[in-house]
C-alpha cells in the first residue's frame, strides 16, 4: 500500500499529548505505551526501500530505539515506546538521513508516518556534513559566517558564509563582543532574489531581530535544540504524510521580507 496516508491526514496532538503526561501510571501498573508504524519510501514518495531501518531518539530522556529493517513493502513498526517528542534518522543501503522534523508518540495511540529519502547534492551533502560534524562537539552550534554589512535603519545584515552553509528556517545565534542573540532566519535574499540557501563563499542577505556589528559571528543551532542523528548524513528523511502526533520543524519568528531584495 503506497502513500496511504495523505498530508491532510497530519493532525497537530499535542495539546492531547500534554494533557495525558500530567497523568502518571498507578502505582504497580505497568505504565502505558505508543506505537509508530509507517511505509519508508524512495525520493518520489512510491518506491519502497525495503531493508531501511527507523532509529528513534527521545529528547528528553535521550533513549534510542530502533525498528526490525522495513519489509519488501517498506513497511516498518516499533511498538512499546514510552509517551514523549522524537527525532529520528533512517539508514538504508544508500546511507544515512537526517530528519528535521519530530514526532510524538502518545500512550494507547499509534502514529502513522510516510517517509521519503531524498539524497544531498554532493556540494550540499560535504556542507551539511561539516556543520553536523562540528554541532556534535560545540554544544549543538557551528559558525557558519559573520557579519560584513550592517544597516542599523532597516536591521538588514549582510552575512558572508565562511563555511558549510545557511538555509531558510534555520536558528541561528549571532554572537560578538556586545551581541548576543538567537533568532530564526524568514528569508534570504542573495544577488537580489529571494534563495532558500547560501553555500561558502556567498554573501546573502538577512534580517536580523537585534542590533548587529560589523564581525559578529553567526553560528547555526539544531533544530529545536536537538542535535542531528547522523554526524554524516547523506540525505534527508521527509515525512510525506501521517497520522499522529506530528510535530513542526521550526517556528519562524519574523516573516518580514528582507529589505534589499527587491
Amino acid at each position: 500500500m503506497k502513500n496511504c496516508w495523505a498530508k491532510t491526514g497530519i493532525v497537530l496532538f499535542l495539546g492531547t499529548m500534554c494533557a495525558a503526561m500530567m497523568f502518571a501510571a498507578p502505582s504497580g501498573q505497568t505504565p502505558a505505551r505508543g506505537n509508530l508504524i509507517g511505509y519508508i519510501y524512495d525520493k518520489d514518495g512510491t518506491t519502497p526501500v525495503p531493508g531501511a531501518v527507523i532509529k528513534l531518539r527521545n529528547i528528553s530522556s535521550g533513549a534510542i530505539y530502533e525498528a526490525p529493517a522495513a519489509d519488501k513493502a517498506g513497511f516498518f513498526k516499533i511498538e512499546n515506546l514510552a509517551k514523549g517528542i522524537y527525532n529520528f534518522g533512517i539508514s538504508s543501503a544508500a546511507g544515512d538521513f537526517n530528519s528535521n522534523e519530530l514526532v510524538g508518540i502518545i500512550d494507547n495511540e499509534t502514529t502513522k508516518l510516510s517517509i521519503s529519502l531524498s539524497p544531498y547534492e554532493n556540494e550540499i551533502r560535504q556542507s551539511m556534513q561539516e556543520i553536523a560534524r562540528e554541532q556534535s562537539v560545540k554544544e549543538n552550534e557551528a559558525r557558519v559566517g559573520r557579519v560584513v554589512q550592517y544597516t542599523p535603519g532597516t536591521k538588514d545584515a549582510m552575512i558572508f558564509i565562511e563555511k558549510g552553509l545557511l538555509q531558510v528556517d534555520d536558528r541561528i545565534r549571532v554572537h560578538g563582543m556586545q551581541t548576543n542573540f538567537y533568532q530564526d532566519v524568514a528569508t534570504m535574499g542573495l544577488d537580489g532574489i529571494k534563495v532558500k540557501r547560501a553555500l561558502a563563499g556567498q554573501n546573502p542577505w538577512l534580517r536580523v531581530v537585534r542590533e548587529a556589528q560589523i564581525g559578529d559571528g553567526v553560528y547555526l543551532v539544531c533544530k529545536k535544540g536537538v542535535p542531528p542523528f547522523f554526524l554524516t548524513p547523506c540525505g534527508i528523511a521527509s515525512v510525506i504524510g501521517g497520522v499522529g502526533a506530528l510535530v513542526g520543524i521550526v517556528t519562524v519568528v519574523d516573516k518580514n521580507p528582507v529589505s534589499p531584495i527587491k
